[in-house]
């Protein structure tokens, strides 16, 4: 998948707009992993000669914009939509209540650790919009969550391309290697937030 994204963007005016475009799809539910895109804008970034924190912020941008549309159609359209038969279908009533208990238990948080599940974060997102969280926390939360996980895998397709170029084959067994180390290094992040963050409540219920 990745040297396609490669061979299809790239030394083409959708070099970086690919990418972003594919990762507003990504929110809507294309079945392509985020963290590819994100590598392949890393690797297009330096063939094109943008720095990786160029690369990051415009990718970051494209994140956000594809969860806050999913936010904004559950925001507009939520309350008609969840009992319809064909959204049911797109969002079975077990997402629906494996999203509802993450909600129940984490709050908004939940929004912070949904960026970290592609089987349910546009449903979600789409809850959320649903449920009239605000705005505000949505993209606090979310944007929170992104500034974490896109920085490290663009940067990861940067480090790759820098170090191996088009030797697709080198290239794609240190990817291997690497990008479990990555995707491990990310959760442990999450959790070390998500942890910080329910002690600092517990913390705050103590003191009042």
């Amino acid at each position: 998948m990745l040297e396609h994204l490669l061979e299809y963007f790239q030394g083409t005016p959708l070099s970086l707009w690919g990418p972003f475009i594919l990762l507003l799809l990504c929110g809507f539910g294309l079945p392509m992993p985020e963290d590819i895109v994100l590598i392949a804008a890393g690797m297009l970034g330096v063939i094109d000669g943008h720095s990786w924190i160029k690369v990051s912020a415009f990718m970051y941008v494209g994140v956000l914009a594809g969860d806050t549309m999913i936010f904004f159609a559950g925001q507009r359209y939520g309350t008609r939509l969840l009992g319809t038969a064909w959204f049911q279908r797109i969002f079975p009533a077990t997402k629906q209540a494996r999203v509802e208990e993450l909600f129940a238990k984490h709050g908004t948080t939940g929004l912070f650790i949904g960026r970290f599940l592609p089987g349910l974060r546009a449903p979600i997102f789409f809850s959320a919009g649903s449920l009239k969280v605000s705005l505000v926390k949505f993209l606090l939360m979310d944007g929170l969550a992104a500034l974490v996980s896109v920085p490290v895998f663009v940067w990861l397709g940067h480090w790759l391309w820098v170090k191996f170029a088009d030797d697709f084959a080198q290239l794609e067994h240190a990817l291997k290697r690497t990008h479990t180390f990555t995707l491990w290094g990310t959760i442990a992040i999450v959790v070390l937030l998500v942890t910080a963050a329910w002690l600092w409540k517990r913390r705050d219920r103590k003191s009042s």
